[in-house]
């Protein structure tokens, strides 16, 4: 790997290098910002952890070509669908159909959620996704520093000063940079030196994650599922898919009579444990590893630390119920990215830098919230009435009211409890970052719609472009951008003096049968709330910064607004 160790000053010091500071660095480097990121393990994750990418994670990934190869890598584990509970696996599957489809995919009701985005969710365990973040940053000129810990940080008023010891030879070296990301986990050590302020319920039960070889190929084919929860007198836990194959997660509850047993001990009475939870008495099974953890929703109150920023685990802990893990630590990063560049390129002020805890916070506290309830009083994943029931009558209610051809309806009733699920961002964003917003609000804001409202993510539209068939997501390509209709002589103007007056490149591109964005099937109205003399103005992450649903002469004076320059 590039090792090389800094002498001078860098821009961004990344502390962590598991798939939320592998995607800083990629986004960082994605526009222009050359970044070291130093990572205390030997190289990326042995352990499968995160089973997937949500779809506005995959969104992100689509922008930086990695969608294909993210889905290439977690093949394996892509038929591993559904939720059961009994009390062995060969139970479980002897009452079900082969070939059974249990995908979100085949829900009823939910079809116009999936004409909202060109991606999907995409099952890839972590083992198999860090290589190819690593790869790309790698490609891309970033620096990556493996075995390399932070012991010690300080930072002033210019920047941050990181001490590093290199755990392989034992040297010790420092880092000088002018803006440091902490994604060092759920147990950062940077958030607890800097003793940062967090909510949540804390710890909410111990359980082992117990990581195992099974050759069960035979046995789930054509039946695979994602989780089989087991609530025995015996057993209280849950088995997970890693690859439909032989490789295997069981959650356990882990009871305090369990300490005085030894190691061996342990791992025979596990075995024995797992042999009856599949319900293959002579099994042959072989423990690869036993890691103690605890669901735990804990949440940061500010991200941002003078010099410093948390993204993740490191800002915000929560269960692994719902999946958002990961997911909310790589859309912080993409969040992030473009305004640590903007400011690092002179573009914009450092009080851009502001909008990131206005706009992350509340969405790393909603869903970690929404991922503790899932919890039940052990830890464990709940699938009682009270957590499925909004579910069930969403799916229900949606899927009554499209047949009844009320389709906004339907579409606002899916997106209310399963938006979330399915990945779509189902939040509008508040701060300087966004104009004719309400920036005097404060937490979560959910959107039940994304039609071109600021703080929302820009509408996915399928349109012809340069002979080619893409996403109006595809064109945001980390950089800003002006959509109008036909009536646009005025925009192009404004925008050439616009870029000359803010050393910008915004890019225009007119929507229409006649426009270089040739709609599918939707009107400028329809997509984005706009005549044909308006305009949109997207931000380099996708989501609205302005709309105007006319002409405006306001472009530069918005552009000064949002950058603060």
């Amino acid at each position: 790997m590039n090792v090389q160790q800094p002498t001078a000053e860098i821009p961004v010091l990344i502390a962590g290098g598991g798939v939320v500071g592998l995607s800083a660095a990629l986004f960082l480097l994605e526009q222009g910002i050359p970044v070291v990121l130093i990572e205390k393990h030997s190289g990326t994750s042995i352990h499968p952890r995160a089973r997937g990418f949500d779809t506005r994670t995959m969104e992100i990934f689509r922008e930086t070509g990695l969608s294909a190869p993210i889905r290439e890598a977690g093949k394996a584990l892509a038929p591993a669908w559904g939720i059961y509970r009994n009390s062995s696996l060969v139970k479980s599957i002897s009452k079900r159909k082969a070939n059974s489809k249990t995908s979100p995919v085949n829900m009823l009701g939910i079809q116009a959620l999936l004409q909202m985005s060109p991606e999907f969710v995409a099952r890839c365990t972590q083992d198999l996704s860090e290589p190819v973040l690593l790869e790309a940053v790698i490609k891309r000129g970033g620096t990556v520093m493996f075995h390399a810990e932070l012991t010690k940080f300080t930072q002033d008023m210019n920047g941050v000063t990181a001490h590093i010891l290199h755990r392989g030879t034992g040297e010790k070296t420092f880092i000088r940079s002018s803006w440091m990301i902490a994604a060092d986990g759920a147990k950062s050590s940077i958030r607890e030196s800097l003793k940062a302020k967090t909510t949540g319920r804390g710890s909410m039960g111990n359980l082992l994650n117990i990581y195992f070889e099974a050759d069960l190929t035979d046995l789930v084919k054509g039946k695979e599922f994602s989780i089989l929860n087991i609530r025995e007198s015996w057993c209280r836990g849950m088995l997970c898919s890693i690859n439909n194959s032989n490789k295997w997660v069981f959650h356990l509850h882990s009871a305090d009579d369990d300490a005085h047993f030894s190691e061996e001990e342990s791992k025979h009475r596990i075995v024995v444990l797992l042999r009856k939870a599949i319900g293959i008495p002579d099994l042959p099974i072989k423990i690869i590893s036993i890691l103690p953890w605890q669901p735990t929703e804990k949440v940061m109150v500010n991200m941002r630390h003078n010099r410093i920023f948390f993204a993740g685990d490191a800002a915000h802990v929560m269960t692994p119920y719902g999946g958002k893990g990961a997911n909310t630590g790589v859309q912080d990063a993409h969040n992030l990215a473009w305004k640590l560049a903007m400011v690092i390129k002179g573009e914009a002020s450092e009080t851009l830098l502001d909008s990131y805890n206005q706009e992350r916070q509340p969405i790393g506290k909603e869903v970690s919230a929404r991922s503790a309830d899932w919890a039940d009083e052990y830890g464990l994943l709940s699938k009682g009435p009270m957590a499925i029931g909004p579910v069930v009558l969403t799916v229900l209610g949606a899927k009554l009211t499209a047949t009844l051809g009320m389709h906004q309806l339907s579409t606002r009733l899916a997106m209310k409890h399963m938006g979330n699920l399915l990945g779509l961002p189902d939040y509008r964003y508040h701060s300087a970052a966004v104009l004719n917003g309400n920036t005097a609000k404060h937490g979560y804001d959910q959107a039940l719609q994304l039609t071109g409202l600021p703080g929302t993510r820009l509408p996915h539209v399928w349109v012809q472009y340069q002979q080619n068939r893409l996403s109006t997501l595809d064109l945001v390509k980390s950089k800003w951008m002006l959509i109008t209709g036909m009536q646009n002589g005025a925009w192009l103007r404004d925008v050439i003096e616009t870029n000359k007056q803010k050393g910008l490149r915004i890019r225009l591109f007119s929507f229409g049968e006649q426009g270089e964005l040739k709609p599918e099937n939707a009107s400028l109205q329809q997509a984005f709330g706009i005549k044909e003399d308006g305009a949109i103005l997207i931000r380099p992450d996708g989501f609205v910064a302005w709309r105007s649903t006319g002409y405006s002469t306001e472009l530069a004076d918005v552009l000064g607004k949002l950058t603060g320059k």
